[in-house]
């Protein structure tokens, strides 16, 4: 039991400090969670009474102008929207909670089934650009902060520097171009039959994608060599630690945390901002869909997809703060 009075065996402090480590990780964890909920309860909120404020009746621009009082009434009445605005209010946050976002107004199909059909487009097309972008990204912005002042630092930030100032649709556009129709390696628009198939998404994904990158070069330079310059490391350097050793577990691990929030803000980027790039590539994902939506004012499709990408959004969020514990477990005592 003891080495000697007084001194229990290391492995027994071990076991404690493992076991204290459990339930403050699960309170982490759940308190994330639980703010997680919250956001996406307040953003379901703003989305319903914001769609009440716009200008003009959903009813008249669904039906026309030229249709009369008592079809318009009828309409409004079938909708439920002659009901007061908190009553409207509970039945959507009651439809929210059995999975029901309602059917459109112009065409009268179910919202969550549009939205699943147009979503994975919209998903397939974020994966692929963040997984580019990160692998344009990450490697010359690391090499760039342990190498200042190099030929290839220089480099990287010029086209880091220049690439960021390219609009997403002109590239877009440009790609299209050159290997849609010039050399017929792709084809030249639309989504294929399913979100997975690479020879449509492969256009779009490396437009986005490659953008990313650029702008992810300079993140990761700064925060690499931010990381670079903290106590911590110069002490590991004195400890006669091995130069692979001090890059990876120190400064490459401490500097993950702001390029994972940049990442993370890029992948919201994306979910929200692929409209330009879908219409140029007419890829069917929401982007194109919301923007028919806006042109018909079709609110109760609008309404559904805000809240889907909300959705997305606060769980990219709730990952994103997951992670920081990866890479730093003080962070859950933070």
């Amino acid at each position: 039991m003891f080495d000697g009075p007084g001194r229990s065996r290391p492995v027994l402090t071990i076991n404690r400090h493992h076991a204290s480590e459990e339930p403050e990780l699960l309170g982490f964890v759940l308190k994330r969670a639980g703010e997680a909920i919250l956001t996406a309860f307040l953003v379901f909120s703003f989305v319903f009474f914001a769609m009440r404020l716009l200008p003009g009746d959903p009813v008249v621009a669904m039906l026309g102008d030229r249709a009369g009082a008592e079809a318009i009434e009828n309409a409004r009445r079938a909708l439920g929207l002659d009901q007061p605005l908190i009553v409207q209010y509970g039945q959507f946050l009651w439809g929210l909670l059995h999975l029901d976002l309602g059917h459109s107004l112009v065409n009268k199909v179910d919202v969550g089934a549009t939205m699943a059909r147009h979503l994975p487009y919209t998903i397939m097309l974020t994966i692929a650009s963040t997984l580019i972008g990160i692998i344009v990204g990450l490697p010359p912005g690391v090499w760039g902060a342990l190498k200042p002042g190099g030929g290839a630092d220089h480099s990287s930030r010029l086209v880091s520097l220049f690439g960021s100032a390219l609009p997403d649709f002109y590239v877009g556009l440009v790609l299209l171009v050159i290997f849609g129709l010039r050399l017929h390696w792709f084809p030249l628009l639309g989504g294929g039959k399913t979100p997975f198939d690479l020879r449509y998404l492969a256009l779009p994904a490396i437009t986005l994608g490659v953008l990313k990158g650029f702008g992810l070069i300079r993140f990761t330079r700064t925060a690499v060599l931010d990381a670079s310059g903290r106590d911590f490391v110069r002490t590991a350097r004195s400890l006669g630690l091995s130069e692979r050793t001090v890059v990876w577990k120190h400064i490459f691990r401490n500097a993950m945390i702001p390029i994972t929030t940049q990442i993370s803000l890029s992948i919201i980027a994306t979910l929200g901002g692929t409209i330009a790039i879908e219409l140029v590539f007419n890829r069917p994902g929401v982007g194109q869909l919301l923007v028919g939506a806006i042109t018909s004012r079709d609110y109760t499709l609008i309404q559904g997809g805000l809240v889907i990408l909300s959705v997305l959004v606060v769980a990219v969020n709730l990952a994103t703060d997951l992670l920081y514990v990866v890479f730093d477990p003080r962070v859950r005592t933070n």
